[in-house]
């Protein structure tokens, strides 16, 4: 009988960036904007700096000593995490390389930073529609393909959670859409605030994808939870 490892988890360090990033890349497609290997190297640096940006928290899961999945998240009073400056000024190196080097890519990386354009309609969209706050996020949930059904990505959902509860937290929100597994946030509890459709025109992707803000209640400690 073949023995299961365990997976465990940890905060996020500055060596598990070459991890993250591969994670990143196989959930979100990032190479299928970038069609360039020398594109897609800034473009990961930029999306996890543009994760860790909006975090206050930031968790690794690891399996036989790689990780194999993260969580980064925004809570509302709490200190964002450190390294800001540092970022800030990688994030507007490779920006700026995306946008002159990547020319010849542009009808495809235009799509990559549209998401973020959606991501603030959506915000405005659930504010003018619900009740909800909106103030604490989970900035990033990623797991690698390799580890998936492993309970990887509940673990370090739920962990999250009882972070938001220690600080006395009631309300979160995230941004998805139809190219992840979206359906997780359904089963933990959360609903669609908001949403928006999203035309693309890149090799290897939909031509139409959905882009959604989810939002819902903590879950009490305790509670079961089916995601």
């Amino acid at each position: 009988m073949t023995r299961r490892e365990t997976v465990t988890y940890r905060p996020y360090e500055d060596r598990d960036a070459e991890g993250v990033m591969a994670i990143i890349n196989d959930a979100f497609h990032i190479h299928r904007y970038t069609r360039r290997r020398y594109l897609e190297r800034s473009a990961l640096e930029s999306y996890l700096d543009e994760c860790l940006q909006a975090s206050s928290y930031a968790q690794v899961a690891v399996l036989e000593g790689k990780v194999v999945g993260v969580i980064m998240g925004c809570v509302q009073g709490e200190p964002f995490l450190p390294g800001r400056v540092r970022r800030r000024t990688r994030i507007l190196a490779n920006s700026a390389w995306l946008l002159t080097v990547g020319l010849p890519q542009r009808h495809t990386l235009r799509y990559f930073f549209a998401f973020e354009r959606y991501y603030r309609t959506l915000r405005e969209d659930a504010r003018q529609a619900g009740p909800w706050t909106l103030s604490d996020e989970v900035t990033l949930l990623a797991v690698h393909a390799a580890a998936r059904g492993r309970g990887v990505g509940t673990g370090l959902y739920q962990g999250f959670m009882s972070h938001l509860r220690e600080h006395g937290r009631s309300e979160l929100c995230l941004y998805t859409d139809g190219l992840c597994t979206y359906q997780f946030y359904e089963r933990a509890g959360l609903v669609r605030a908001a949403e928006r459709s999203l035309e693309l025109n890149v090799p290897g992707l939909p031509g139409t994808v959905g882009v959604y803000l989810y939002a819902g209640r903590v879950p009490q400690a305790g509670s079961a939870d089916s995601a």
